[in-house]
């Protein structure tokens, strides 16, 4: 008798543990894959004469209607979605994203903050600095 109880609970602990493995492996599906930004421009700590224009890429997976752009400038604020952009799908897949503000900024510092997502839940924001003599 003891050896049937014995087989009953190993037989149990070995479907715990075949339960557990499989909602660890499910949880392991939800890979949350951020977009990528790259190749800024005017590039990161540039020096200008005055700033107006800027571009930059984003990786294939970005929702290209997720894409927000931030610049601000001391009390100059400018705030570019999706629409307000330029945004080119390449051949590769990656997002070229050009934008301008009203008025050229002549002096300080500008900062520019991306953010976009690849699917709901799965964002990233990144940032650069520009310098403006």
């Amino acid at each position: 008798m003891t050896t049937l109880l014995k087989i009953a609970a190993a037989t149990l602990l070995s479907l715990s543990g075949t339960a557990a493995h499989a909602y660890g492996s499910s949880q392991s599906s939800q890979h949350c894959d951020k977009p990528v930004f790259s190749e800024f421009q005017p590039a990161t700590n540039k020096y200008l004469q005055s700033f107006s224009e800027f571009s930059l890429m984003a990786s294939a997976n970005t929702t290209p209607t997720s894409v927000v752009v931030n610049v601000s400038a001391g009390e100059t604020k400018y705030h570019f979605t999706s629409k307000q952009l330029q945004i080119t799908q390449q051949p590769s897949g990656r997002l070229e994203i050009k934008g301008k503000v009203d008025r050229p900024i002549e002096g300080g510092f500008a900062r520019l903050s991306i953010t976009a997502h690849s699917k709901p839940g799965c964002e990233k924001t990144d940032g650069y600095l520009i310098r403006i003599h």
